[in-house]
């Protein structure tokens, strides 16, 4: 047989498998082996001892395509601004000049400054047919305008209990992470994003690792663990705009222990509950907002969800699967301009 470590669809003796299917199943064979064999010669997937793996390449390239589907979405709805437009004393300049007043912080431009004084002088002699003897005059000074680009450290924690793929939300809430992914790695360098998966625990994902899991049949939606994460992500960065995102289609129902062990129960016991209104508390005294997209329509976790908002201060959003990435990216670029609370 096929079945061995390291086995491809070239080792199928397509042959004998025809005597016992039919003509168009063995062409689909076919075609899957061609596919196979195109993906690995354009570098998309490798194939290693546990077979065949996405390529860093392949996951540039999905996240890239979920996110042009998530602009464009955003651009016709009309919340496609990417850049924050306020002017301040750091990054990057616009193109703009202001005038010098003491105690600007902006870098000074000496080209456009020593500009100013040319044309000056220039008019001043015709005005007078006589030099000034001012080389400079604090008119002439101009700065360079900057915008204010912030750095964020974020949160992405999404859900990955059974019922994610039972109710075909799986695929949405793995292009939906590509694609912010894509986004922080593409145009916000500076920003610090961990990805964190939960079930009836949780664990930090690389975006290599989020596209590559699969379903794993426990009981268990451990937003306490996953909250705990994202507090030693958002201590890392203390200078940073924090941003929690939560991606979940049910209430807590699994907290862990003091010595780490991981307790379920439906319905939630109150030490669930407990334990996840602690690390929300947690999260606001690190000045973070918790914006919840709820899939589905679970009652018990929209009444949670609500009751953390009047406490937190974050928003509770219902997109439908095919926005879920939209909404996601909106509110990742809309929360990353926010002003940071005090603690």
């Amino acid at each position: 047989g096929q079945d061995y470590p390291g086995a491809t669809l070239d080792d199928i003796d397509v042959d004998a498998l025809a005597r016992h299917l039919s003509p168009a199943d063995v062409a689909d064979l076919q075609a899957l082996r061609e596919l196979e064999s195109e993906l690995e010669r354009q570098g998309f997937v490798r194939r290693d001892a546990d077979g065949l793996s996405l390529t860093p390449k392949a996951l540039r390239r999905l996240g890239e395509s979920a996110l042009k589907r998530i602009f464009a979405q955003l651009d016709a709805s009309g919340r496609g601004d990417h850049d924050d437009q306020r002017t301040g004393a750091a990054d990057e300049r616009t193109g703009a000049f202001l005038p010098w007043r003491f105690g600007e912080e902006r870098p000074l431009d000496a080209v456009r400054t020593v500009h100013n004084a040319v044309l000056r002088r220039a008019t001043e002699r015709q005005a007078t047919s006589a030099e000034t003897g001012r080389l400079l005059h604090v008119d002439d000074f101009v700065v360079a305008e900057t915008e204010r680009r912030t750095t964020a450290a974020v949160a992405l924690c999404v859900d990955l209990s059974f019922s994610m793929i039972t109710e075909d939300r799986w695929q949405p809430m793995k292009q939906t992470a590509l694609a912010l992914s894509h986004l922080i790695s593409t145009r916000y360098r500076g920003d610090a994003l961990q990805i964190i998966g939960f079930d009836r625990t949780a664990r930090r994902l690389t975006p290599m690792q989020l596209a590559e899991v699969e379903p794993e049949w426990v009981q268990g939606t451990n937003l306490h663990h996953a909250l705990k994460l994202a507090g030693r992500h958002l201590r890392r960065h203390p200078d940073a705009e924090p941003v929690v995102l939560v991606v979940t289609d049910g209430e807590p129902t699994a907290h862990l222990e003091a010595d780490g062990s991981p307790v379920f129960h439906w319905p939630p016991m109150p030490q669930t509950i407990q334990a996840t209104v602690a690390e929300v508390d947690a999260m606001t005294r690190l000045g973070a907002t918790l914006n919840f997209f709820l899939l589905g329509d679970d009652p018990g976790l929209a009444r949670f969800v609500d009751a953390v908002a009047q406490r937190n201060g974050g928003r509770v959003l219902t997109p439908g699967l095919d926005r879920l990435g939209e909404y996601v990216v909106a509110d990742y670029l809309r929360a990353r301009r926010g002003r940071r609370r005090s603690a």
